[in-house]
């Protein structure tokens, strides 16, 4: 809570988050409501269940209630991560966990690389999915029918790729011999995904294809499609995610204690997933540690690891992190002037708050903002990210707000472009400039420049 998710909430007061993925889903969460609940998000031109299908988000709409979309989001993601070692601190008090256990495993969920990462660049369902996925684990390990099938279900509306899980999770079941909760487990695995990539498009409209991605490359023969996946950058966040697993995995293993094969099946269409997307980082590796850590949960509960595990565990969680404490401390320390992107600056903040403020009151007109302004005007109609996926349909702007390079968020463009595109809108005869300082452009007229 100190050294990661106050950094990151001084971070985002700062307006230091891209459009993707915080506006995304602010403006999602801003905008869900019983009687729109697929609603149309015109910064990232998608209906939000049209992208992923991660209905866990209606978990944070009652939120929204009393705060801003936003901190909401944020609140709720910090809660989902934290709250991952809740279960863990309630089989400690029972007598079920030893301390040390409690400890290693808390140290693994909470301070691994893909958990610090994941909250570092905010929001995503798939970073929520680590404490449905500990509650199933735990509850697939101490025969709790009824916690498994409910935190299977808040597993599945993370994201579209756990129901594959959930079909492993039935094969677990069927070799341990539970037949009648295997089937139960496995029909509303096939039902999730016969609503998922069946009735999903068909009720809802074209959905996004995530599977392009896991066939990238193969076109140009199996080896360039292997040799892809097999990149040293991939093999390096492989190890980076599984070396924090080798001093459990040593000791384990000279002990001659196996951690639960038929649970860590579950992992393999993750693994799967993330191999062939070469997906590693970030959110990607939170739910694998999670579900790995899950494997070991009854060598711990049968034996208190030694010392030296938890001291080169701790070690080795330090060194791979970092980059990340070091960036995270200085935001800490020096937040008005780290990140040098987003300093917090009083007259930056001064500028920014003005722009948003101006928009905030005048709703009419579509907008075009910088890509770390989506988040704070989520509950706007027709906003639109520079640069972004927009509509090639030769549409005016009434407005413009972005910051000043090397300040703000310019990604897919470039500073230059975004300074040559600001000195054609201040050129423009019809422009009335609301804002023109040291940190940001804000103007009203007609512009057509985007990209």
């Amino acid at each position: 809570m100190v050294f990661v998710v106050a950094p990151v909430w001084i971070q985002a007061a700062h307006a230091c988050f891209p459009h993707f993925d915080l506006g995304i889903y602010t403006q999602a969460l801003a905008r869900m409501s019983l009687a729109d609940p697929n609603p149309w998000l015109s910064a990232r031109q998608v209906y939000i269940f049209n992208d992923h299908f991660d209905p866990i988000l209606w978990v944070a709409r009652p939120l929204v209630a009393v705060l801003p979309p936003m901190w909401a989001v944020l609140v709720v993601e910090a809660l989902f991560v934290l709250l991952t070692v809740a279960p863990l601190v309630w089989l400690n008090a029972r007598g079920l966990l030893s301390r040390a256990a409690t400890v290693l495993l808390a140290a693994l969920l909470l301070l691994s690389p893909s958990a610090v990462e994941a909250l570092r660049f905010p929001i995503h369902p798939t970073t929520w999915s680590a404490l449905p996925l500990v509650l199933t684990g735990l509850a697939f390990h101490l025969r709790r029918k009824g916690l498994l099938l409910v935190s299977l279900i808040l597993l599945l509306a993370c994201k579209e790729e756990f129901a594959f899980g959930g079909l492993m999770l039935t094969v677990a079941l069927l070799l341990r011999g539970e037949r009648r909760l295997a089937v139960g487990v496995g029909a509303l695995s096939l039902v999730w995904l016969a609503g998922v990539y069946g009735l999903r498009p068909w009720l809802m409209g074209p959905t996004e294809d995530y599977g392009v991605r896991l066939k990238l490359g193969l076109d140009e023969g199996l080896l360039h499609y292997l040799s892809l996946r097999l990149a040293p950058v991939h093999l390096s966040r492989i190890g980076t995610l599984f070396v924090l697993l080798l001093p459990l995995s040593v000791w384990a293993w000279r002990e001659r204690l196996r951690p639960d094969w038929a649970w860590l099946m579950v992992l393999l269409p993750m693994l799967g997933i993330r191999f062939l997307g070469m997906a590693w980082r970030f959110h990607y590796g939170v739910s694998l540690m999670a579900a790995a850590l899950m494997g070991f949960v009854p060598i711990l509960r049968a034996r208190r690891p030694p010392a030296w595990v938890l001291v080169c565990t701790g070690l080795i969680l330090l060194i791979s992190n970092e980059p990340n404490f070091r960036k995270l401390t200085l935001t800490l320390v020096s937040s008005r002037t780290y990140p040098g992107q987003c300093p917090g600056a009083p007259d930056r903040l001064a500028s920014i708050s003005r722009g948003v403020d101006v928009l905030a009151q005048h709703s009419e007109g579509m907008a075009l903002l910088g890509s770390n302004f989506v988040s704070l005007l989520a509950g706007r109609n027709e906003i639109y990210a520079v640069g972004g996926p927009q509509p090639d349909d030769g549409r005016v702007y009434e407005w413009v707000l972005v910051e000043k390079p090397p300040h703000g968020d310019v990604w897919p463009l470039t500073a230059e472009r975004v300074k040559e595109l600001i000195d054609e809108w201040r050129a423009d005869a019809g422009t009335h400039i609301i804002i023109d300082d040291a940190n940001v452009f804000m103007a009203r007229g007609r512009f057509t420049a985007h990209r």
